[in-house]
């Protein structure tokens, strides 16, 4: 009898490893689930379904030639609200429920930073889109975050840009700053503005912060306005609703000095909030917004989803579109969907062909080397003045 138990706990050992290795034959050969994360519902909302529906044009078009690795290409989308504790717990659910092999998004720092360590705790990698924080590659103390990736170009990178170019090329010798105390892409690029500004022989004559929700700004302004004489103001919010309040505002406040912003200028909706109150204003981008090889894939976007993003967030198109070609070469050069395999083959990318141009990883610190175009608006057009590429840094 005793025999014969032994028999049968060896036999019912056998049969359940002989499913295991079929379920996971099974999963092997099912479609590739990559995760997707960003704010489908709440305030910023339109951003997190500009990634979804451009990773989901980037993807139907992926799996009508024939997918990666001869298999279909399934991507599951999540919902942060663009709160971080809500990104925190999309993230798990991702990873452990779900088991992506990666992830891409989501579209601003401070979720993303949520989302970088349950990617390191769990060893899975993602590729963020729009956070350009610097944290979100690198812990406080500069050692590398190895799971951490992103498309856009970092805070320090967009920041020293305008900082230099006010001061060398625009002529401005006396700047004021606004910024969002509530965010960490706003704090980071007001932080690298500032430094590359001074460093250049600049004067930051007011920074004044204003939170989260806000809406009425003329206080803050009010005190820019008293800070003493000043040749432009530096707008370094992540939201183009944000920057035209400000500028409305300022205008109706008579401040007429010219404007530098961030890249969440290039939105056409900006004109309706302040009209002929944005000229002149300087910016940087993360693209060409005239390159044939963007209006391209812009008309494809059109024809698939219905609506014209250059209207409300151009670069969140751009980079979430190059974001899903990291990716797809990434798994490709693995060779399967082991995210270790996967995360390595990331920070080798070296330099690929992106809308418009080149992208190249660091291996070093995962920093993004592309092109960084300067507009400013004339007419309510935007107007590329030069163009930038960023050197590699420690």
């Amino acid at each position: 009898m005793k025999n014969f138990k032994t028999a049968a706990a060896l036999l019912l050992a056998l049969v359940m490893i002989l499913g295991l290795g079929a379920c996971g034959k099974a999963k092997e050969d099912g479609p590739i689930l990559i995760g997707c994360l960003g704010p489908l519902t709440g305030e910023n909302a339109f951003y997190g379904t500009l990634l979804k529906d451009s990773v989901t044009v980037m993807a139907d078009e992926c799996n009508k030639n024939g997918g990666i690795l001869g298999r279909q290409v399934q991507v599951n989308y999540y919902d942060d609200r663009s709160d971080p504790i809500e990104a925190t717990n999309a993230a798990r659910k991702a990873i452990q429920q779900d088991k992506v092999c990666c992830i891409i998004g989501t579209e601003s720092s401070t979720t993303t930073l949520a989302l970088a360590e349950v990617c390191e705790e769990n060893k899975v990698p993602f590729v963020a889109t729009q956070a350009s924080n610097i944290k979100i590659t690198q812990n406080d103390d500069g050692t590398l975050r190895p799971q951490s990736f992103r498309s856009c170009l970092t805070d320090p990178q967009f920041g020293a840009i305008m900082g230099q170019y006010g001061y060398k090329e625009l002529g401005y010798e006396k700047v004021a700053i606004i910024y969002n105390l509530g965010s960490d892409y706003s704090v980071g690029v007001k932080n690298a503005f500032t430094s590359a500004f001074e460093a250049a022989g600049g004067t930051i004559v007011a920074t004044e912060a204003f939170n989260d929700g806000d809406v009425d700004f003329r206080a803050i302004l009010t005190k820019i306005k008293d800070a003493g004489d000043f040749d432009a103001f530096y707008i370094a919010v992540g939201y183009y609703q944000q920057a035209g309040l400000i500028m409305k505002q300022a205008r109706e406040l008579g401040m007429e000095q010219l404007v530098m912003g961030t890249d969440a200028m290039m939105v056409g909706n900006m004109f309706e909030i302040v009209g002929d109150g944005m000229e002149g204003t300087c910016f940087p981008a993360n693209f060409d917004v005239s390159n044939d090889e963007v209006l391209d894939f812009l008309q494809k976007f059109i024809d698939a989803q219905g609506y014209d993003p250059f209207k409300d967030a151009a670069g969140d198109l751009v980079v979430a579109h190059d974001a899903w070609l990291m990716v797809e070469k990434a798994i490709n050069t693995a060779g399967n969907t082991d995210p270790t395999a996967i995360r390595d083959a990331l920070e080798k990318t070296g330099t690929i062909d992106i809308l418009g141009g080149t992208l190249t990883i660091v291996p070093e610190t995962h920093q993004v080397l592309r092109a960084c175009p300067i507009y400013v608006i004339q007419n309510q057009e935007f107007v590329k003045l030069t163009e930038f590429k960023p050197e590699a840094s420690n």
